[in-house]
């Protein structure tokens, strides 16, 4: 048997290592959800400027890890607004909702758009880049219209906000 050298022993230590730090997190993910209720279903866009923002967002809500999400172009604006690009995407939206709601005991829905949305200027134009009067108005009409369906559709009650290139969240009521 031929022996081994030390630079094999440093490597059978560190993949050693590895597997002893490893291990207890696999072992942990392995354990099921104490709950299946989650507080909130989260709508949001899919412009990858706001991921971290959103997450830190609902974090601050309280609601981190306790929430279901779902993205697409435009968000809330894609949810109710009638043209051609969200037609077809709004079943997907209200059915993955009505569907979360069963699986998850969702308690309410948080809308998010934010600015300098490319979809929003599909579905408003281009007066909504260069307008933000316009901008802010347009996106708080779409909100309150996700609200109401939202309320009409499953009886919740929906969080809405405005999300700045920053991160800051504009409460709409």
């Amino acid at each position: 048997m031929a022996a081994l050298s030390r630079r094999s022993l440093f490597g059978m230590g560190v993949a050693a290592g590895a597997v002893a730090l490893t291990a207890p997190r696999l072992a942990f993910a392995q354990k099921p959800t104490p709950s299946l209720e989650y507080e909130a279903m989260l709508m949001n866009c899919i412009d990858p400027r706001f991921s971290t923002w959103t997450w830190a967002y609902m974090g601050t809500q309280g609601w981190q890890n306790l929430y279901s999400q779902f993205t697409i172009a435009g968000g809330p604006v894609a949810a109710v607004v009638d043209s051609d690009p969200f037609k077809t995407w709004q079943k997907a939206w209200w059915d993955n909702l009505a569907i979360s709601i069963q699986l998850h005991q969702v308690k309410r829905v948080v809308g998010l758009c934010h600015r300098d949305c490319g979809a929003a200027v599909l579905a408003y134009g281009d007066k909504i880049k260069t307008d933000p009067a316009f901008e802010t108005a347009k996106l708080s009409e779409a909100l309150r219209t996700f609200r109401a369906e939202v309320k009409k559709r499953h009886g919740l009650d929906a969080d809405l906000g405005i999300m700045a290139l920053n991160g800051a969240v504009q409460v709409v009521t």
